[in-house]
């Protein structure tokens, strides 16, 4: 399949809508046409419905640029200088995000994937807090989120999730780390499984055991308040709960490498799919993921506290967990 793209500027509303087709031919007669345009919006973003000649009933929609945020040039601002909340307060995570993008970079060819600019960052007015986030696709992993929460010592987390291209098979990269005050810091780490297969369980999830074993303080069992731990988790899931901050470094952080390149190495191995039902399911599985975590995640709560509770239950659905497309 040839897959042909056209982009139509629209002068009284401004902006540049592109499309894609699978057949050229469709792209010739669009251009032989004159499209006319409809302009919804939906979580904050702008959609448009194009009508176009012959193809009456032929809908296509694209998101528009117009405010949406990229990630790049944040990025570039990072690591952060101090705490929102006073430079005496650390910011715990901080040197995990920067490998991350050390490593995403070095490996990937990396673009960023807009969303939603009032969802990239906000601020407290309640308390000394802010959160912001960054969110890229490559050839290999059609999304790749992450965000981070600066309360002081009241709250640090990070949180970034890897969904690989549904051509690949592979679990997601689920990483969850968080810090409340000083004797309360909760770390998960964990390749999300898309099946419970046998084989794919040995494919994917038996081979951490190694790393994991190194490790005795992630070792923990995870609560079973919000989640099922046979859904979504596998049996190699990194999980520690801490009395204080030390074993971030010490013991987190070596580890979170070694799992981020068991996962790079993981990816690399891997062959795509050509076949439409394979990416079809894989797609579906992952959608699966994202509703069941929107529908559970209690960090709803946590956004809520210091950001409102409209804005939370917006950047849940429309950044954290929004549908493929």
């Amino acid at each position: 399949m040839v897959t042909t793209r056209h982009s139509e500027r629209h002068g009284a509303l401004g902006f540049v809508v592109s499309v894609g087709w699978g057949r050229p031919e469709v792209l010739r007669d669009l251009k032989a046409a004159k499209p006319s345009c409809a302009v919804s919006t939906m979580g904050g973003t702008r959609r448009v419905s194009l009508r176009c000649g012959k193809f009456s009933t032929l809908r296509c929609s694209a998101a528009v640029s117009d405010g949406m945020a990229e990630s790049s040039a944040r990025e570039a601002r990072l690591p952060w200088d101090e705490s929102i909340a006073g430079k005496e307060h650390k910011l715990l995570f901080m040197p995990f995000i920067v490998h991350q993008n050390d490593r995403m970079r070095s490996e990937f060819e990396v673009t960023d994937l807009p969303f939603a600019k009032e969802l990239s960052f906000q601020s407290s007015e309640r308390k000394a807090a802010r959160i912001e986030s960054w969110c890229y696709r490559t050839p290999e992993f059609r999304k790749i989120r992450s965000t981070y929460i600066d309360a002081g010592i009241a709250a640090q987390v990070w949180n970034s999730v890897w969904y690989p291209d549904p051509a690949y098979d592979l679990p997601l990269l689920g990483i969850d780390f968080l810090s409340f005050g000083k004797k309360k810091v909760l770390c998960i780490l964990d390749f999300q499984p898309m099946s419970q297969d046998a084989q794919y369980l040995a494919k994917y999830i038996d081979p951490l055991a190694s790393i994991k074993s190194k490790y005795p303080g992630l070792a923990g069992q995870m609560s079973a308040r919000f989640y099922d731990e046979n859904q979504f988790f596998s049996k190699q899931l990194a999980f520690g709960r801490f009395e204080n901050a030390d074993p971030v470094m010490a013991e987190l952080y070596p580890a979170f490498k070694e799992y981020l390149e068991a996962y790079i190495a993981a990816i690399k191995r891997a062959t795509p799919s050509t076949d439409p039902e394979v990416i079809a399911y894989n797609l579906q599985r992952q959608k699966d993921y994202d509703q069941y975590s929107a529908e559970r995640d209690p960090a709803v709560g946590l956004f809520s506290t210091y950001f409102g509770s409209e804005w939370a239950e917006r950047f849940t659905h429309d950044f954290l967990f929004r549908p493929a497309e």
